[in-house]
């Protein structure tokens, strides 16, 4: 929904099939004035039509216009949700995103009002992260979700700690990632220095009790819930925590929340490296430039030992996005022919040597250092790993965070998420194949905790689907059916992947 497109827009458009009823039922107009049906294009009046009836009609219908606008603006002030609720203010996004948002329960919203009103329900968009803020992806949120938004409001809250919600922030200080001892001395005097009141009320079982509360503030009945990465955990605990609050989920690039995503990291960067080095072979010019990605990947982590773990981790990184990853057989080839600056670089870009923007909220280290979806168990990460290219990063990073978590306040976990749960609200499950953080592997038993779900694994792709191709009309008529039954989800394997970059 672009900006006009939005409550006001929708208003607006309504006024304007007033006026032009109006016109018609003065009877000086053949058809439709161009006008009416399109604003701002050049208006054209039909040649026989009489002059003064349409002048009369057109002083009429602006009459009408400007009457309905005045009554809009001066009145109702503008949308509202359907409680009623007031403190709504226009906001932008992007220069071109048109929203509503409200401080609510103490939490940032913004809303794209649905472009029909009054609105069938409301989707909530939940970002990944954890420490992602999800308003500031407002515009790509509006046009993912352009064919839902026609008949839903889009919900989107800030979790508590991030964005315009409360969000708090360790202070900026140079803190290399993979010094363990370093993180843990930084965590705890940012907590010391916060205290216990600014970080309780933290981590996704805390979040989940917060979108409840928004929801029945705003007076939605049951919502559409779409999760991507740790937004598709949150998705999972809400369902688990309010059942009766949801009437469909759509969890993308997932995992289920009893999966040790992080243990089993290696295992799954494996995995997704082997099936790009399989892409690159069945396809004659990728596998004559770069015969063997495997071999050169081991050259370079021979030839560079000292930093070998953040090049592995940077191969992982890239392999979660299918543009990223049509470009690592190149970035490992010339890395392997003495040329490591490319790939260097992208370790700059992607991944850094030193604790990012996200990782220096509290509310990032809460949630990891406290949700067994997280587990850091340094064995269980060995063994899943073994044999892997990331092996020995994933291993460091286990005993980096088991370090670090020690200088942060421990949560009492609900008891919910260790123990096996099921839901018979339709679920969508988008999975890309080639995914090494969040494969289809994961999701493994997803039937037993959804029974009225879908998975829908997709070729080629990785982590986070719905952007491409089909997939997001597919979401939207799975959120207008409100049930994955009867679903046809054939387009999905056929969406085209980007060309591997040769040189």
């Amino acid at each position: 929904m672009t900006l006009g497109a939005g409550a006001a827009g929708v208003k607006f458009a309504q006024y304007l099939a007033a006026a032009r009823a109006l016109c018609y039922m003065l009877g000086g107009m053949a058809q439709p004035d161009p006008w009416l049906e399109h604003y701002g294009e050049r208006r054209s009046v039909p040649a026989r039509a009489s002059r003064l009836p349409v002048v009369l009609a057109l002083v009429s219908a602006a009459a009408v216009v400007i009457a309905a606008l005045v009554l809009y603006t001066g009145r109702s002030g503008g949308w509202l949700p359907p409680s009623g609720l007031g403190g709504f203010h226009d906001c932008t996004y992007g220069d071109r995103v048109s929203a509503r948002c409200a401080t609510v329960t103490g939490l940032h919203v913004a809303i794209i009002p649905a472009t029909r009103q009054p609105a069938r329900g409301a989707l909530v968009y939940l970002e990944g992260g954890p420490g992602g803020a999800a308003t500031a992806v407002a515009v790509s949120v509006n046009e993912v979700f352009a064919k839902v938004s026609e008949f839903r409001d889009i919900v989107m809250v800030d979790q508590r700690g991030t964005g315009g919600s409360q969000a708090v922030a360790c202070p900026q200080e140079h803190v290399r990632a993979t010094d363990a001892n370093a993180v843990a001395s930084y965590l705890r005097r940012c907590f010391a220095r916060l205290g216990a009141a600014r970080t309780r009320r933290l981590g996704s079982e805390a979040a989940a009790a917060d979108l409840e509360r928004v929801r029945q503030a705003l007076g939605y009945g049951r919502v559409d819930l779409y999760g991507s990465s740790y937004g598709a955990t949150l998705a999972q605990v809400y369902l688990r925590r309010f059942p009766r609050s949801v009437r469909t989920a759509t969890l993308d690039g997932a995992s289920l929340e009893s999966s040790p995503v992080y243990e089993l990291a290696g295992r799954n960067a494996e995995r997704a490296l082997d099936a790009q080095t399989a892409r690159c072979r069945a396809q004659p010019a990728c596998a004559r430039a770069f015969p063997d990605t495997r071999a050169d990947l081991e050259r370079v982590l021979a030839r560079h030992p000292r930093s070998a773990d953040d090049l592995a981790t940077t191969v992982a990184v890239l392999l979660r996005s299918p543009e990223d990853a049509a470009r690592v057989p190149l970035l490992l080839h010339e890395a392997a022919g003495g040329d490591a600056g490319p790939l260097t670089r992208e370790f700059a870009a992607h991944v850094g040597a030193e604790l990012d923007g996200r990782s220096r909220l509290p509310m990032f280290w809460v949630t990891l250092c406290n949700e067994g979806w997280a587990r850091f168990d340094v064995a269980a990460t060995a063994r899943a790993s073994r044999g892997s290219y990331l092996a020995h990063a994933a291993a460091a990073r286990a005993r980096m965070f088991r370090t670090a978590c020690a200088a942060v306040p421990r949560r009492a976990e609900s008891p919910g998420s260790e123990r096996s749960w099921s839901s018979l609200v339709p679920v969508l499950l988008l999975a890309g194949d080639d995914d090494p953080q969040d494969p289809p592997a994961n999701l493994a038993g997803w039937r037993k905790t959804f029974p009225g779900g879908r998975l829908v694994s997709v070729p080629g792709l990785a982590h986070g689907v719905i952007a491409y191709g089909c997939l997001r009309l597919v979401t939207a008529r799975f959120v207008a059916a409100g049930t994955a039954r009867g679903l046809d989800t054939s387009c999905a394997r056929r969406v085209p992947l980007p060309r591997f970059e040769l040189r």
